[in-house]
């Protein structure tokens, strides 16, 4: 896949709360899954940034094919992921 792909990976994007042991929130007690949408600088700068950089990517490249978020969830079980759409990204 590496010979047809571009990966660009951005790593654990709310360590802060993970060290605290926080599954969903960081230390502000935001969920930050629910601001991918609208994500605030200083509310939210993982996010922001995270957004930020796809975003860029999307309009300099216009090649941009999908991005992925995988995590682990407190309930479930198992490996798995979701694929975020964002509307102002896909034209």
């Amino acid at each position: 896949m590496r010979k047809h792909f571009v990966f660009k990976v951005i790593a654990m994007l709310n360590p802060d709360g993970v060290s605290r042991g926080y599954y969903r929130f960081d230390t502000k007690g935001y969920n930050l899954n629910r601001f991918y949408m609208n994500p605030s600088k200083t509310e939210h700068p993982t996010i922001w940034a995270a957004k930020k950089v796809i975003v860029q990517h999307a309009e300099v490249y216009k090649d941009l094919f999908m991005y992925i978020d995988f995590h682990a969830h407190a309930s479930k079980k198992g490996g798995f992921m979701f694929g975020n759409y964002l509307t102002d990204i896909v034209k």
